[in-house]
């Protein structure tokens, strides 16, 4: 099996020894898993993690208004 080394900021190394542990798993398990699903993800076309077809829904409803049509109402604020 090839190996690899990745360099990390302490901050990015703690969350992946984090959700290794959280998952029971060694760090190079873990990151392989992750590898693994990124990889399947973008063969089968997940797009920056949308799945396929997502962004071909854009416009598929014609009787959803469009921003420009919508009238501005006020609203108040949460906090002041």
């Amino acid at each position: 099996m090839a190996q690899l080394s990745l360099y990390m900021d302490e901050v990015t190394m703690a969350g992946l020894r984090e959700d290794a542990t959280k998952r029971g798993i060694s760090i190079s398990a873990y990151a392989r898993e992750v590898l693994e699903t990124r990889n399947a993800r973008d063969a089968a076309g997940w797009e920056n993690g949308w799945p396929p077809g997502f962004f071909d829904l854009y416009g598929s409803c014609p009787d959803f208004p469009e921003i420009e049509d919508l009238e501005s109402t006020p609203v108040e604020p949460l906090f002041v």
